[in-house]
Parts: C-alpha cells; structure tokens; sequence
C-alpha cells in the first residue's frame, strides 16, 4: 500500500529527477470557454497564455504523424510531442508553443502514482 509518506517522497523524487531536465512551453488557451445554453453562441472569456516548464519529448520522426501502430495487440497512434507539465501548472488549452512550433493539443489524461501530479499533453504539430 502506498502511503501519504511515499507520496511526499514521489513528489520530491520527481521534482529533483526533472532538474535540469525541462523547457518553456506556452499554454496558449481558446478565446472561447463555453457556449450560451440559449442560443448556442459562442461565450469570449480570453485568458492570457501561460509560460510552465515541462519534461519534453519530441517525435523520433519515425513513421508519419497519426498513424496507428499496434503494438503487442494495442493500437496506438503517434504524436509529435508529449509534454509531461505538473497538475498545478496545467490550464485547459487547444494549442501550445515549444520552441517556435505551434501544436494542437490533441490529448491530456492526468496521470500519477498515488495522486495525480501530472498532466501528460499530446500535440501534433500545426505550423
């Protein structure tokens, strides 16, 4: 059984892992956050982009981007970049900037041991 123990040490353990280990990303989030429930249209709340630090991972560049891989009877499909940011830094967003690269935020699960402390972000590349 994991305890409220091993979940501080988890926390501390990835924090000291990710040292040096992680870039800017900017979570650039949609203008609209909800629709009317009357009519239908489209409710503006603009938020500012939101600048975190994230472990990285870029496409080895091995096969195309969405293809579907089956991999020991699981289908998968590939993605140009995974960012893994922490829960307290994540915002909803569409679309995020790493490096001058624009990517559609195509998925989000939360993940973690014990907690959820992270928020693992699948883009594809946009432009």
């Amino acid at each position: 059984m994991i305890t409220d123990a091993d979940k501080r040490f988890m926390k501390a353990a990835r924090q000291d892992m990710l040292a040096g280990r992680t870039f800017e990303v900017l979570l650039m989030p949609s203008e609209i956050m909800g629709y009317d429930p009357d009519t239908n249209e489209p409710i503006p709340m603009p938020q500012k982009p939101k600048s975190v630090k994230a472990h990285v991972t870029e496409s080895t560049g091995y096969g195309a981007v969405n293809e579907l891989e089956l991999n020991n009877g699981i289908i998968q499909k590939t993605y140009d970049i995974k960012c893994d940011i922490a829960i307290e830094d994540w915002i909803e967003c569409e679309q995020l900037n790493y490096e001058g690269n624009v990517y559609k935020v195509v998925g989000s699960p939360k993940k973690g041991i014990g907690v959820r402390n992270r928020v693992e972000v699948y883009g594809e590349l946009v432009h």
